[in-house]
């Protein structure tokens, strides 16, 4: 999850206070803020303890051990004899001055906690034992290729104590955060973390997983629609004993709003209760709230064939992973003045008609794809793109008109061995209907601003799935072109303190590199540096100048 270090500034106006109680005496949809526990800062990651204590994560606190700056410290509540939440204590004995997420509970004496790395322990989950009111480290949990490469990290021991969903950045990801799951095989000794699949995992922000007791439905966030609403929770279901085998993801019912939600979970022994944190109405930080639980009837009892919803077009090509790509040359696209579009593809069924699917041909004129250079015609490869940031690649431009039909396809992408990838939205595709597409050839001194990576305010976090796209996109490049050395250069506004500044920037870059290098590219064939707010290429007095000065621009070096 992205962070702000703006921790300072207390939240905005909150909802009326409510008196809490684990048993609803209201209406079963009201949402109800847990106001004692809740603070100006973040609060996270919700797990009840055997004894009805509740264990949480605050980040950005100024009593964690990190001070203001730490991610999080674990903190604890529990009732007091009239049954109400007293206020929160800091937990030192399982906490660091890094990223600190408490898992769950092996039995009443034994705890997990995820530790990020820092005084002295190891990145991964850590085991405590219980004396009292303080807790004793054990010994780090043996997981195999554990490896996070995130600031984030979220968790949760499942119900029978025998597995860990996890939400990192690691080994197989589909994008940013995936979810994974491990398994218990023997005390210390756990398997190493499995990507969950494409089916729930995608190119955006998959977070704070919770599985239900029944081991069917995964509850989680995510920001996979990128329409600016930040994280919103999900529930996808088994179809069979595979744990790769899942349902597409649905939004729940209640709880998401215009800001993020996340920590989605039961909280109560009558399973009705939920609770889970929400931004709608702070600074960015998670605040704790109640709501019912939506409880999902399992598929194990199903006819998974026959009650799997119908796939039309869309649906398959979501969880479509890899596609044939098929050079277009410029011989064969001379030969083309004008192509068809044909108003609904060959094979699909419409069950609620008999009526024959009418065509409809409308005459489109060939965008030519040009060398910027030499202004000749050059072969190219062609793909198209929707929002959750997977792609299909197509014979023709034929195809791409075709496909614009379909609301969800939204993004052309062009590419030609030894040039930059050009990546299109739909209106310019529309735009330069009967005109040339210039590539820029990709030789040493070449330099472009990267503009559709877009970061989170004050932050290295990628805000959207366009970003991805790109990324995505630069992958391909530079596998594609394996003699290529690129530099990568952070440059902020003038805002704020420079030597913050030029760190940000510097992080920027190296967020990028960092997903180039997981996805494959040779860590010394990416360059990175970071300038902050000293080479502006627009006016810091205006909005539209400073937006302009944050960016990221690749350089070839040779």
């Amino acid at each position: 999850m992205s962070k702000t270090l703006y921790f300072f500034f207390s939240k905005a106006s909150r909802l009326f206070l409510l008196a809490f109680s684990f048993f609803f005496t209201a209406k079963a949809q009201e949402l109800m803020p847990l106001t004692v526990l809740n603070s100006p800062y973040d609060e996270q990651s919700p797990v009840v303890s055997l004894n009805g204590e509740l264990f949480f994560t605050v980040g950005f606190h100024p009593g964690n051990i990190g001070g203001p700056t730490d991610y999080g410290d674990i903190w604890m509540s529990k009732k007091d004899n009239n049954g109400e939440w007293q206020k929160p204590q800091h937990i030192p004995s399982l906490s660091t001055s890094g990223n600190d997420v408490l898992i769950g509970f092996l039995d009443a004496l034994t705890a997990l906690v995820y530790h990020s790395g820092n005084n002295g322990k190891r990145q991964g989950i850590h085991q405590y034992s219980r004396f009292g009111n303080s807790w004793n480290y054990l010994r780090p949990l043996e997981m195999g290729n554990f490896k996070n490469n995130s600031s984030h990290f979220s968790g949760r021991l499942v119900s029978e104590g025998n597995a860990i969903v996890m939400s990192m950045n690691s080994f197989g990801t589909f994008g940013n955060e995936d979810i994974y799951i491990s398994f218990k095989q023997s005390e210390t000794v756990w398997t190493s973390p499995l990507n969950l699949g494409p089916q729930v995992n995608s190119f955006a922000q998959e977070q704070t997983p919770y599985l239900s007791n029944d081991l069917q439905t995964m509850y989680f966030s995510s920001n996979v629609h990128g329409n600016g609403r930040g994280k919103d929770i999900y529930f996808s279901q088994r179809m069979s004993q595979s744990w790769e085998d899942w349902t597409l993801p649905q939004k729940i019912g209640l709880a998401n709003s215009t800001g993020s939600e996340l920590s989605y979970a039961i909280i109560d022994q009558n399973n009705d209760q939920a609770i889970f944190t929400t931004t709608q109405n702070s600074e960015g930080f998670g605040d704790f709230m109640l709501v019912r639980f939506e409880a999902k009837d399992p598929l194990a009892n199903l006819d998974i064939q026959e009650n799997t919803p119908e796939v039309n077009v869309d649906e398959s090509l979501l969880i479509q992973e890899d596609a044939l790509v098929i050079s277009a040359e410029p011989e064969m696209k001379a030969m083309q003045d004008t192509v068809s579009i044909i108003g609904e593809k060959e094979g699909i069924q419409h069950e609620q008609s008999d009526t024959p699917v009418p065509t409809l041909a409308v005459a489109r004129k060939m965008i030519r794809i040009i060398n910027g250079q030499t202004l000749e015609e050059v072969p190219y490869e062609i793909e198209i793109g929707n929002d959750r940031g997977l792609k299909n690649a197509l014979e023709s431009q034929n195809e791409v008109w075709e496909l614009l039909g379909e609301p969800q396809w939204n993004t052309i992408i062009i590419s030609s061995k030894g040039f930059l990838p050009k990546m299109l939205d739909s209106s310019e595709w529309v735009d330069l209907e009967g005109k040339d597409l210039f590539l820029q050839p990709a030789i040493s001194g070449t330099a472009i601003v990267l503009n559709n990576i877009q970061f989170n305010r004050g932050t290295s976090d990628f805000a959207d799935s366009k970003s991805i796209q790109v990324l995505d996109n630069l992958v391909t490049f530079m596998k594609e072109n394996q003699d290529i050395i690129i530099r990568l250069e952070g440059h902020t506004d003038n805002a704020g303190d420079p030597s913050l500044n030029k760190d940000l920037s510097m992080k920027r870059a190296s967020k990028i590199r960092g997903y180039l290098t997981i996805n494959g590219v040779d860590f010394e064939r990416v360059r990175i540096s970071g300038w902050g707010g000293s080479r502006p290429i627009a006016d810091n007095q205006t909005e539209e100048g400073r937006v302009l000065n944050r960016r990221v621009e690749m350089l070839i070096e040779n």
